[in-house]
């Protein structure tokens, strides 16, 4: 099984293949220590981010670091075997991602049109559950050529293994459907009706500002809305960099791999894996205080302590830091002002 990838574009092709593999891995880790080690991280929302950041880690562990080494040594060089493991590997991690994506869109949505019946609607338990059937479905998706539905190979155009879509165009459209543009229909519609709820809400909280009232009601809901913006980002860059693959899928899978050609394959597969990377990246530009909380979890990993990061709000994205000199001396403070007293 020999690639047929320029020798001259197959070591760009590594390159770039072996940033987005480091950074994917570093990224995403951060995310799931974050969370692993910091209690006051362990809220319901940050679980399914957690659990996305899981399968985007998985991605260059079980699929691009396999692609890479073939890319380099002209050849897929780890068997038939593990060869169509692979190829089930990236349909679970592709599927895993966007079921989670749309789990979050619909937990977001509850959380700004429902914020009163949140808690009961949002449980530990149904959180669970969700991320189960989520990793369960996906996995069934996974083994759908195993049972004779569809056929694995190796593309020597990409170096990788993945599912034979000309053999079987009418499971290709309903896989696309099933499994990206009926879930991404559905983020869709759920930001959709969040902003039109915060544009319903907007006029009430300026004037409440006006009037000088700074509820903590609307405090909360300013929290949400930075956690709604950035996940709404993520969907959005997710649908940016799958798109062009699955468009083009779909025409392989009917027209044959000869209409799409090999650099093209290459750059959209490309674009594919480099979404894996991408949702760490965007928490970190567009929301300060998780950027500020990565900073003070690698300070510590360094041996530099003395901080300790707290969450702001029970539903979202916003964590802040509380140093732990102010609260050692805040006792203090108090004592001598009794003393003064």
């Amino acid at each position: 099984m020999l690639t047929e990838i320029p020798s001259d574009e197959s070591i760009c092709y590594g390159i770039i293949l072996s940033t987005l593999s480091i950074l994917t891995l570093l990224g995403n880790s951060l995310v799931c220590l974050a969370v692993w080690r910091l209690k006051n991280l362990r809220r319901l929302t940050n679980y399914l981010v957690c659990s996305l950041a899981g399968a985007d880690l998985l991605v260059p562990i079980l699929r691009v670091i396999y692609i890479n080494i073939s890319v380099y040594a002209g050849k897929w060089v780890f068997g038939i075997t593990w060869c169509h493991i692979s190829s089930m590997c990236g349909v679970l991690l592709c599927s895993a991602s966007i079921l989670h994506l749309c789990a979050i869109s619909i937990e977001r949505l509850i959380a700004i049109k429902w914020p009163l019946s949140y808690d009961a609607k949002v449980t530990p338990k149904r959180i669970v559950i969700v991320l189960i059937y989520i990793w369960v479905q996906s996995f069934v998706l996974s083994i759908f050529p195993t049972l004779g539905l569809a056929e694995q190979r190796f593309n020597p155009v990409l170096a990788e293994c993945e599912i034979n879509w000309l053999k079987k165009p009418t499971l290709t459209i309903l896989l696309i459907v099933f499994y990206f543009f009926l879930p991404v229909s559905v983020m869709l519609i759920a930001y959709a009706i969040i902003f039109k709820e915060v544009r319903r809400n907007s006029r009430r909280i300026s004037a409440l500002e006006s009037a000088g009232n700074q509820g903590s009601q609307n405090n909360v809901f300013k929290r949400e809305m930075k956690a709604v913006k950035t996940l709404a980002v993520v969907v959005g860059m997710f649908f940016i960099m799958w798109m062009p693959y699955f468009v083009t899928t779909t025409i392989r899978a009917f027209r044959g791999d000869d209409l799409i050609p090999g650099a093209l394959q290459r750059t959209v597969i490309t674009l594919a894996y480099g979404n894996s990377c991408c949702n760490f990246v965007i928490y970190a530009l567009m929301n300060a205080q998780l950027r500020n909380a990565f900073h003070h979890i690698l300070k510590e990993c360094c041996g530099k302590r003395g901080t300790r990061i707290d969450l702001n709000s029970t539903r979202g994205l916003n964590l802040t830091t509380v140093s732990t000199k102010r609260r050692t001396k805040a006792p203090m403070e108090d004592k001598d002002k009794y003393r003064r007293d």
